[in-house]
């Protein structure tokens, strides 16, 4: 045992003062300060560590599962997990965590659709891609990360009069990150502190902990000297984490209008099917605009490549709990409003309806139109107008799910579904039995 063994916190606290300090002199934090940050800069520093708290989530999924697989460093996996966010927070008793802080903040902002700062999201995606990486082969110069970045709390604590007085916002509209966890943040960092002055280490392990502290500290100034003064136009642009902080890199449409016609598409597409919402919540709906907004982009490719990759979407989806009369409504909505956004283009996208009809076409292979209305009125009166339409639309969902599965799309296509509508914590027996009676009479008939 070194020296310094109950001691990490004290060394971590001295030894990155400078880091500290040098990080609260960038212009960004001046700029905060004195209030004259722009909007854009404070939405793209949320969004940021959106991306960084979101790939620590998925890190301790992962470490856990490596735990559970009994692999050589099971001992010092479990030791770097006790002293995640999600140890200390069940410790405390709270439910949710500082990335739902940030994803409710960017929710706040959602409207104004700020284009993200290209500098910002490369220096963000590769300090989370060394995360990823030091979670599967240097988990201890992991805790130097996790400290930073839980060391958030504290130095945000500080600036939240800044963002008050010069975004007009607090917890409730925009600010709840900043906030740390409230009149119980110094409880927190108190647990957090005597876990991490709990180890049993030595000198030089402590040492590679400091050594991921100076990394993590080092990422963030580039990070945030990117944030603030913001780059011209062509040091901006739209991208699926600027709509979603949990999407993939994927491709979303360079206009404007484009994007907030395929976020209007889903909210319709939401109100159609009020199962999305209630089955998927805020993370499903962050997901349908960065995938609403990557299915506008299809347009511009020839037809049989748009059906070719909406055939893909439309498996994933439907293996998901997501019946592919859902990207057919989809993809309606998106033709309706970006010909009302652009209508010089009606003619481009007039492809994504060309592949609706596919789609529609392929659902009808396996159950006639008739038959399928009838079958999702019989669900309806059966449902007391599904649930006096809290749940409208669920017939449909179920007959197209089962000819999803008579598609052969995959094995448990219409489980997912199934499952989710029959759970007796949350409906009543007599929704229960119409489902799986829908079910049973829907595989009857469809070939």
């Amino acid at each position: 045992m070194g020296q310094n063994s109950h001691l990490l916190m004290s060394r971590l606290k001295q030894e990155s003062l400078p880091l500290h300090a040098r990080l609260e002199n960038i212009p960004f934090i001046v700029a905060l300060s004195n209030g004259t940050l722009p909007l854009a800069s404070y939405v793209s520093q949320l969004r940021a560590f959106a991306s960084l708290f979101g790939t620590l989530e998925r890190v301790f999924s992962y470490i856990n599962q490596i735990i559970e697989s009994g692999t050589v460093y099971q001992t010092l996996l479990l030791e770097t997990v006790s002293i995640m966010e999600p140890s200390v927070c069940t410790a405390m008793g709270i439910e949710e965590r500082r990335f739902v802080y940030l994803t409710r903040d960017l929710d706040c902002f959602e409207r104004l659709l700020f284009p993200e700062i290209i500098e910002v999201r490369h220096h963000t995606d590769t300090m989370a891609a060394r995360i990823r990486f030091l979670a599967g082969e240097d988990p201890v110069s992991l805790m130097g990360y996790i400290y930073v970045l839980q060391g958030t709390m504290l130095g945000n604590r500080v600036h939240m009069p800044d963002v008050q007085q010069t975004f007009g916002i607090n917890e409730s509209n925009g600010a709840r990150f900043y906030s740390g966890y409230g009149d119980r943040t110094d409880e927190y960092w108190a647990i957090y502190s005597g876990l991490m002055n709990s180890f049993d280490i030595d000198d030089k392990t402590a040492d590679r902990v400091l050594n991921g502290t100076r990394e993590a500290f080092d990422f963030l100034e580039k990070i945030h000297g990117a944030l603030f003064p913001l780059p011209s136009t062509e040091g901006m642009r739209f991208s699926a984490s600027s709509i979603n902080s949990e999407a993939a890199n994927h491709t979303v449409p360079v206009d404007k209008r484009e994007i907030v016609a395929a976020i209007t598409s889903g909210r319709l597409c939401r109100e159609e099917f009020p199962y999305l919402d209630e089955r998927y919540g805020e993370r499903g709906k962050r997901f349908g605009n960065s995938d609403s907004a990557w299915l506008a982009t299809l347009s511009e490719l020839p037809t049989t490549l748009i059906i070719s990759k909406i055939a893909w979407c439309g498996d994933l989806l439907a293996v998901r709990g997501m019946p592919r009369i859902i990207l057919e409504c989809q993809l309606r909505h998106l033709y309706n409003e970006l010909g009302k956004a652009l209508p010089e283009k009606q003619a481009t996208y007039g492809r994504l309806l060309e592949a609706m009809e596919w789609l529609k076409g392929e659902r009808l292979k396996h159950i006639q139109e008739k038959q399928f209305g009838a079958l999702c009125h019989t669900f309806s009166e059966r449902t007391a107008n599904e649930l006096g339409g809290k749940l409208r639309g669920t017939g449909s969902l179920i007959v197209s799910a089962v000819c999803d599965e008579k598609a052969k799309i995959r094995a448990d296509t219409s489980r997912s579904i199934e499952t989710w509508l029959t759970d007796s914590q949350r409906f009543d027996a007599t929704w229960i039995t119409s489902v799986r009676e829908t079910f049973a009479q829907a595989r009857s008939i469809a070939v």
